[in-house]
């Protein structure tokens, strides 16, 4: 037993937190047998669900990360807390609850371009549905809007509004509807297999519609800075699989479709995140909780960052990219 006097931080934190069930995992790109690189290591500095340490591990033969090991099936409602934000954005208020719906409308507004005013569109990993409704908003009808999450229970209040919906993993959808546009509007990299994923949704979309996915990029400043523990963007141990432009273009690619968009996004929560665990990780518990990511001073001066770093031409931790499947 270790002597309170001597503990670290993590240990005096995580006491009597849980050590989760895991699985060893390979990267989900390029050649396993290349092996990987360690680059990073660290708990769930977030919500602090299990006692767990976990590596983040660089594919050596592509720009891919992972976690190392990775959470197992029956580990998820463990590491997905009651409190965790994205199931409370519909409790959200005041400017934060603004800034998040005017951002979710940006989005809508781009898929809606790819997709027209009567396509049909698939929200994979749907969650609470803030993006679907938008865009129900932007259309004026919920026709052809269609959600998708992996238990009836999630998608359960969209069908009563009116939404259509598929339940089960996106990995093994299976229907005779073809979309004009899917999203996994920061899904991909909650996924086990990002790779099968892709290659499923494919098959499910129209000839010449469109994947869009919008994902955290290892390219972003905060990425490098805070690269070797705290980053944000690792949201240790809920993404298991980390892209960034050129290995979001692998995957597209390698599941046959054309890229046609790439645009890099503001991602002020990724910073807030990254100070807020370099000060829990170092014991500064009380300022640590400064850095929350409902502090709306911190979001805006976050987001002006990454807004100028956009407008020189720079790339931040929040990536769009769209691939298009080709008319064969």
């Amino acid at each position: 037993m270790s002597n309170p006097e001597h503990s670290s931080p993590a240990d005096r934190w995580l006491a009597g937190k849980p050590t989760v069930l895991t699985n060893p995992v390979e990267a989900c790109l390029g050649n396993p047998a290349a092996g990987s690189t360690v680059i990073a290591s660290g708990y769930d500095f977030e919500y602090g669900t299990c006692a767990n340490q976990f590596e983040i591990r660089r594919a050596n033969d592509c720009a891919l990360l992972y976690v190392f090991p990775q959470p197992a099936p029956e580990s998820l409602p463990v590491i997905y807390p009651k409190n965790y934000i994205p199931f409370q954005f519909n409790e959200l208020g005041g400017i934060v609850r603004w800034a998040r719906d005017f951002i979710q409308r940006g989005k809508a507004r781009a898929l809606g371009a790819f997709a027209g005013d009567t396509g049909k569109i698939l929200d994979v990993g749907t969650g609470s549905g803030v993006l679907l409704r938008l865009l129900a908003r932007v259309r004026g009808s919920r026709e052809n809007l269609w959600a998708n999450d992996f238990s009836e229970e999630i998608v359960a209040p969209l069908a009563k509004e009116g939404f259509q919906t598929l339940v089960g993993p996106a990995e093994s959808l299976d229907t005779s509807e073809r979309f004009r546009a899917i999203t996994l509007n920061q899904v991909i990299e909650h996924l086990q297999n990002p790779v099968r994923v892709v290659e499923r949704l494919e098959l499910l979309l129209e000839d010449g519609g469109y994947l869009f996915i919008e994902t955290p990029s290892t390219d972003g400043r905060d990425s490098r800075l805070f690269r070797s523990r705290y980053w944000g963007g690792y949201h240790i141990p809920r993404h298991f699989f980390i892209f960034n432009e050129a290995s979001l273009r692998q995957l597209l690619e390698g599941a046959g479709l054309q890229v046609v968009e790439v645009r890099y996004m503001c991602s002020p929560a990724f910073w807030i995140q990254s100070f807020h665990h370099a000060l829990l990780d170092k014991g500064w518990t009380r300022l640590s909780r400064f850095f929350s990511v409902k502090n709306p001073i911190l979001l805006a001066v976050f987001t002006t960052t990454d807004t100028l770093t956009i407008w020189f031409g720079g790339k931040t931790s929040n990536i769009r990219i769209v691939g298009k499947k080709v008319v064969r």
